[in-house]
């Protein structure tokens, strides 16, 4: 997505995920195309002292070398995953913008270059999601996304009004065809 090509007129992110990749650091961004706005910015950090440290910076350096290789294999792993899924009778449902029937995929067909790493599913309860990642022989329990490590977060655990055994699952870089084994296994 590209939300200032779109109108956006400052893009606040986060550059410990996908960009970094790595889960080795927090970091993030400020982005604009608006002289004025971004001037702005520069004074409040400035002034408020929220910089980056030097190896944070090296590290998402080194980071964007292989950002677009990362990001592509994480996308096609989460289609590959979303499609295995959606038709899995443990599966009560699939959320993902690069399927055709999910509601988001219209506008993200507009809007978006590819449909991102991350899908939700929603399976029978807690103890259904924690057998996933117990019988996973590549699933990680985790909340930090992006990194190549494929993770899976269970949000009713953490207070949000969420069915529970609803997970996002964040897609990482293994081999897809060893990802969907390892998902029809667990």
């Amino acid at each position: 997505l590209q939300p200032l090509s779109l109108g956006a007129d400052l893009v606040v992110a986060s550059a410990t995920k996908a960009l970094s990749g790595h889960s080795d650091l927090l970091a993030g961004y400020v982005a604009g195309c608006h002289p004025e706005l971004m001037a702005a910015v520069e004074r409040d950090r400035l002034l408020a002292g929220p910089v980056l440290g030097t190896f944070e910076a090296w590290l998402v350096l080194r980071s964007l070398g292989s950002a677009g290789l990362r990001i592509d294999r994480q996308c096609r792993n989460a289609q590959a995953v979303a499609l295995m899924l959606r038709d899995h009778p443990a599966v009560r449902s699939v959320r993902y913008p690069g399927l055709p029937q999910d509601p988001s995929h219209p506008i993200a067909v507009e809007q978006m270059r590819r449909f991102g790493g991350l899908v939700s599913v929603e399976l029978a309860d807690a103890a259904a999601v924690h057998r996933l990642v117990e019988r996973s022989a590549l699933l990680v329990a985790a909340t930090s996304f992006g990194g190549i490590h494929t993770c899976v977060d269970r949000r009713a655990r953490w207070g949000d009004p969420v069915p529970e055994g609803f997970a996002r699952i964040s897609l990482g870089i293994e081999d897809t065809d060893d990802l969907i084994a390892d998902f029809e296994e667990a």
